[in-house]
C-alpha cells in the first residue's frame, strides 16, 4: 500500500493528465494510488489540494527557467545544444512519469501532459498569473543568451533580440504542441529547425 506522499502525487499526475479535472474523483484517484478514499485525503482533503500540488511539481516546477534552464554555456551555439539537452531530460522524465502502462485512445505521452496544462489553465487558482510568469522567465532566458551573442559578435548586430527569441520560442511550442497529436515531440527535428534560425542570424 503507497504511504508515500510522492507516491501520491505521481499517481495522481497520471489521473489528472489522462482524465478531465472534473471526472478525476477522489476515488478513481485513491485507486489509481492503492488507497481507500480516506488514506487519500488523509494526505489531501480536497480534489483542489491536490491538484495544486501536482500542478506545482510536474508543471510550474518542472518547467521553471530555474529547475530547466540552469546550466553554464559560453556561445549561443553552446547554448541552442544545451537547451536541447534539457528539454530532452524535461521531456524523458515526465515520460516516466505518466508511463503506466496505458494511453487513453493510444495518446503519445506529450499529448498528456498539453491536456495537463489545459485543466491547470481551466482549474489552477490565478493560473494565468502563474504561467504568464513562466512563460517571461523562459523568454528572458532566451533574450539574455541572444544580447549576449549579440555583443560578442556571433549573431549580426541588426538581429532583433525579442523577435529572434520569440522564433525559437515558438518553434519549440509549435513543434511540441504539433507532436503531440502524433508520436511526441521528436528533439532532433528541433535541433534541426533551432540550428537553420540559427544559420539565419549568426555573423
Amino acid at each position: 500500500m503507497i504511504t508515500n506522499r510522492e507516491e501520491v502525487l505521481e499517481n495522481a499526475l497520471r489521473v489528472f493528465a489522462k482524465m478531465n479535472y472534473e471526472r478525476a474523483s477522489q476515488t478513481e484517484i485513491a485507486r489509481a494510488c492503492g488507497l481507500s478514499k480516506a488514506g487519500l485525503i488523509y494526505y489531501y482533503p480536497l480534489k483542489l489540494d491536490l491538484f495544486v500540488a501536482v500542478a506545482d511539481r510536474y508543471v510550474f516546477g518542472m518547467q521553471s527557467a530555474a529547475s530547466k534552464l540552469s546550466f553554464a554555456y559560453g556561445s549561443f551555439a553552446e547554448f541552442l545544444e544545451k537547451y536541447l539537452g534539457a528539454v530532452e531530460r524535461t521531456m524523458d522524465g515526465l515520460v516516466r512519469l505518466l508511463s503506466d502502462g496505458g494511453s487513453p485512445a493510444g495518446c503519445s505521452f506529450n499529448f498528456h501532459y498539453f491536456h495537463l496544462l489545459v485543466q491547470v489553465r481551466l482549474h489552477y487558482p490565478d493560473a494565468e498569473k502563474k504561467i504568464e510568469a513562466l512563460f517571461s522567465h523562459e523568454y528572458e532566458v532566451w533574450r539574455t543568451a541572444l544580447r549576449s551573442a549579440r555583443e560578442s559578435g556571433e549573431i549580426r548586430s541588426d538581429v532583433d533580440v525579442d523577435s529572434a527569441a520569440m522564433m525559437f520560442r515558438q518553434m519549440f511550442m509549435g513543434l511540441s504542441f504539433e507532436q503531440a497529436f502524433l508520436s511526441g515531440l521528436d528533439t532532433r527535428l528541433l535541433g534541426e529547425k533551432f540550428r537553420f534560425i540559427y544559420s539565419l542570424i549568426k555573423s
